[in-house]
């Protein structure tokens, strides 16, 4: 009996207009979706050109029979809701049943598959949304769909499309997103032949690890709390990990990843003042709730979902994520000192000692005619805090002073300077620093090496998303 049926006008009709085929990304995203809900433990996506030239997703879910291959084509045709009561408790990623239909709309598309312990598969071949040809094939167990010439029958669509290198690490970010939701999958993301991607199935502090770098993994604090038809779980990131975008935070929904300023609002909130200014935690929450108590057909990309118990969800964050900051050491002890004294830098000199020439923090800096950095204003050196943080006052009251992103702002002031005059000069270092990046961040620097070079800085990889630095300005 076959699994997948068109929907009833009645039921179309209550399901909100589902995502457009933007961009790469979208193909990206529907097929691994689709992949996931299949029971898939293993999943490789295949990209060239951004994903605009082809679009591979492999996996080794349940597989289809002949009928649902070519049923799975039509629009809203899905095996994962029937009635108007299944819209109020939707458990699966995909459910609205359009998302191949509209890919076949503007690529060409192809599927390989074949069901479990069946003897045979089957391929199919999509053009201009209508199967052209299918038959038996010999394939694993699984699907496998290839997008190929994605936007070739809109070229107006496509004149718009961004650089390659952009779209690629959109999809980058969203296997890693997918990864980090998912430990027990393993993942493969090559982008025009380089693995970019390659993660074992495992456990969540493995995958974090694996993902996002050991800095990270090493500085994070676990958070958990349960209760009735609602449990968190995850970890949340030291101070020292805070980032300056919201890049670092991932909130998993009964397996989708989402984005809900509610809940992004609770952690920052439960921080209270252990963030800098302009700071943002990084953050890993997975929830699971009940799906009656959760709306996840509220956004066309179901990006976004309402909570029918807003208020509670709140609390609960911001409780669990408070408790956990509180049993950890994160807050420094303050050391007072006797006495202060007037500092003032002067461009040269680099040693952050209470008592010596200091800096003052972000716009306070200026160029003098030399070309020199140096400081438009003076403090007073009142205490410091765990030779990491410098309490001074001005005319105007408390100044806190991070000794060291003063240290990276002078740095960073007088590399302009030197930019600027043509003037940079690497310097071999003595010992190679070893340097891990997150699987979006090392694709970044690789894509940026001459740059780099250009400033002063000799990089080369060292396997995965590691890297070392041998010569610095």
């Amino acid at each position: 009996m076959a699994q997948i049926k068109v929907l009833s006008n009645s039921l179309i009709n209550q399901i909100p207009a589902g995502e457009v085929i933007e961009r790469p990304f979208s193909v990206a995203k529907e097929l691994v979706e689709n992949s996931i809900d299949a029971g898939a433990t293993d999943i490789s996506v295949e990209i060239v050109s951004g994903g605009l030239e082809a679009i591979i997703v492999t996996d080794n879910g349940v597989g289809m029979s002949p009928e649902d291959a070519r049923m799975a084509w039509e629009r809203h045709a899905t095996s994962k809701i029937e009635s108007v009561e299944d819209l109020t408790k939707i458990s699966s990623l995909g459910f609205r049943g359009e998302a191949l239909a509209s890919i076949a709309s503007v690529a060409k598309c192809e599927m390989e598959t074949k069901k479990r312990l069946e003897i045979g598969g089957w391929k199919l071949e999509i053009r201009d949304g209508k199967v052209e040809s299918e038959g038996e094939y010999g394939c694993p167990e699984g699907t496998k769909i290839s997008v190929l010439n994605l936007f070739y029958n809109t070229p107006a669509r496509l004149k718009y499309m961004k650089r390659e290198a952009p779209e690629s690490r959109h999809i980058i970010e969203l296997v890693q997103e997918f990864a980090v939701a998912n430990p027990d999958v393993a993942f493969r993301l090559v982008s025009d032949g380089k693995i970019v991607v390659d993660c074992a199935a495992g456990n969540i502090e493995g995958r974090i690890a694996n993902i996002f770098g050991i800095e990270v993994a090493n500085n994070l604090v676990p958070v958990s709390y349960g209760g009735a038809g609602f449990k968190i779980d995850g970890f949340i990131g030291k101070p020292i990990i805070s980032k300056s975008n919201r890049k670092g935070q991932f909130i998993v929904l009964n397996g989708r990843v989402i984005q809900n300023h509610l809940i992004a609002h609770a952690v920052r909130e439960a921080f209270h003042s252990m963030l800098m200014h302009g700071k943002h935690p990084w953050f890993l929450l997975r929830l699971d709730v009940v799906p009656e108590d959760v709306d996840v057909n509220v956004h066309p990309r179901k990006l976004e979902v309402r909570f029918l118990k807003q208020n509670e969800v709140y609390r609960a964050v911001y409780g669990c994520v408070e408790m956990a900051l509180n049993k950890n050491e994160l807050v420094p002890v303050v050391e007072s000192k006797d006495q202060g004294s007037r500092i003032k830098y002067s461009g040269e000199k680099m040693d952050f000692g209470v008592s010596d020439e200091m800096i003052a923090p972000n716009d306070a800096f200026e160029t003098d005619n030399k070309n020199e950095v140096v400081v438009a204003c003076s403090l007073k050196a009142v205490a410091q805090i765990a030779n990491s943080y410098i309490l001074a006052e001005d005319e105007e009251g408390l100044v806190i002073v991070d000794q060291h992103a003063a240290h990276e702002r002078v740095m960073y002031e007088k590399l302009m300077v030197a930019m600027r005059e043509a003037k940079v000069v690497s310097q071999p270092s003595l010992v190679p620093q070893n340097v891990d990046f997150s699987v979006a961040e090392a694709v970044i620097l690789r894509e940026n090496f001459d740059l780099m070079r250009e400033i002063g800085f000799e990089i080369e990889e060292f396997g995965g998303n590691s890297f070392l630095v041998t010569g610095v300005p």
